[in-house]
């Protein structure tokens, strides 16, 4: 907990989480999904319609972050620019909680591959620390948020299948995954391809209607809130006529995610970018190369249906990013679109340590290090400035090396 304080940053400085806060402090202070009365109203990230504004973003981070700030707010803390102790406390006790529970979690799934309670601490370890998941759990964003659902939820799909214990193990597990694609709703491919492992196990199959209610429960209110704001259940951020308003930068929708489909071939040169370009993803979470080679060449049929399931939903996921963006996820410390794949695919890390030879103990150690520097520095600010350098590793180091001097100074 202690390190989880000290790596939660204290205020919201980008456009994406200034949006989501605006939410919250619509909520609590003015009773309304509206953030026209809100103090991060300048954000960019808001379509405008019905003559009011909104956040672009979907709402369940911020409906969580609300239920965190109504107390702070009635005990006279308040969300506002800059550093602040509200959205400090509101970050901590929401996305940097589930942080941990997702650790907890992913420590707890590791019981069922037979390894030792060492190694299991390890890759926890090695998750908690050496991944973008620690850099993107210090700011409130959804993709952090989704990474911690997808893994508990795991879990507790592994509990349902190596257990005597079913319903409640899938009805929670289904709880979790349709609360990562509702918070992050390209990972909604993960409940639906879980579901599919769900009916192929013949010991699962049965209670199937257990992992079919929490969606219903999670993502009918979501519908119905997307009605309430604009007269149809699709997600606000896929109208591009919400954001034709005075000021907007996406007018036209030019630069917005999900509204049109790239050539050919800008997505093979995008996708290379994607995941080894100046901010590539595999190349600020170097053990993510393990992680991919295990769970592809490494047989294990205690977990072949899971890991078939998982590499397929991480494609699809990665396709659609390639396909319908173009913008590398904007100023950020990598690709945060791809955080929530992190815990799932760390999970396939456990072959090294039982199978892999000291050459792959070797490797590991190496790329290891290496991951916990990256994700170290990501924590300084996850909304990297790319006007100082394409390279969002350089430029976190030198927004510290500026802050360190101008503190001497």
């Amino acid at each position: 907990m202690l390190f989880a304080a000290v790596t939660t940053n204290w205020g919201a400085v980008s456009w994406n989480d200034q949006s989501r806060m605006a939410t919250v402090q619509g909520l609590v202070e003015h009773h309304t999904l509206a953030i026209d009365q809100s103090r991060f109203i300048e954000t960019g990230d808001k379509v405008f319609i019905r003559g009011h504004f909104y956040s672009d973003k979907p709402p369940l981070p911020s409906i969580i972050g609300a239920l965190v700030y109504f107390p702070l707010y009635h005990l006279g803390l308040r969300l506002d620019l800059g550093n602040n102790t509200a959205y400090f406390l509101t970050t901590l006790c929401t996305i940097k909680l589930f942080y941990l529970l997702g650790l907890a979690a992913f420590c707890k799934a590791l019981e069922f591959t037979g390894t030792n309670r060492d190694v299991r601490i390890l890759l926890t370890a090695a998750l908690g620390v050496g991944s973008l998941y620690l850099s993107w759990s210090s700011v409130f964003n959804n993709h952090a948020l989704a990474a911690s659902f997808l893994i508990i939820g795991f879990f507790f799909l592994l509990k349902a299948k190596f257990t005597d214990s079913k319903k409640l193990p899938l009805f929670l597990s289904a709880l979790f995954l349709a609360s990562a694609g509702v918070a992050d709703i390209p990972m909604s491919i993960f409940y639906a391809g879980f579901f599919l492992l769900v009916l192929f196990n013949k010991k699962l199959r049965g209670d199937a209607v257990f992992f079919l209610i929490p969606a219903v429960l999670v993502y009918l209110p979501y519908l119905l809130i997307n009605y309430h704001i604009s007269g149809s259940i699709m997600p606000v951020q896929m109208n591009k006529a919400f954001f034709n308003y005075p000021g907007s930068q996406w007018i036209d929708g030019e630069g917005l995610s999900g509204v049109k489909a790239n050539s050919l071939d800008f997505i093979l040169h995008y996708t290379v970018a994607l995941l080894f370009g100046n901010r590539g993803f595999v190349i600020y979470n170097p053990l993510l190369i393990m992680a991919a080679y295990y769970l592809v060449a490494h047989r294990d049929e205690r977990f072949d249906h899971e890991a078939l399931t998982i590499g397929a939903c991480s494609l699809i996921v990665l396709g659609y990013y390639a396909v319908m963006t173009k913008h590398q996820s904007g100023c950020s410390y990598s690709i945060r679109w791809f955080v929530p794949l992190i815990p799932l695919l760390y999970f396939f890390l456990y072959p090294v340590f039982t199978k892999g030879k000291k050459v792959s103990l070797i490797f590991f150690s190496v790329l290891l290090s290496g991951s916990i520097a990256v994700a170290a520095v990501g924590v300084i600010n996850p909304w990297s400035d790319l006007s100082i350098s394409e390279k969002p590793f350089i430029t976190n180091l030198v927004e510290l090396a500026w802050t360190v001097s101008r503190s001497c100074w």
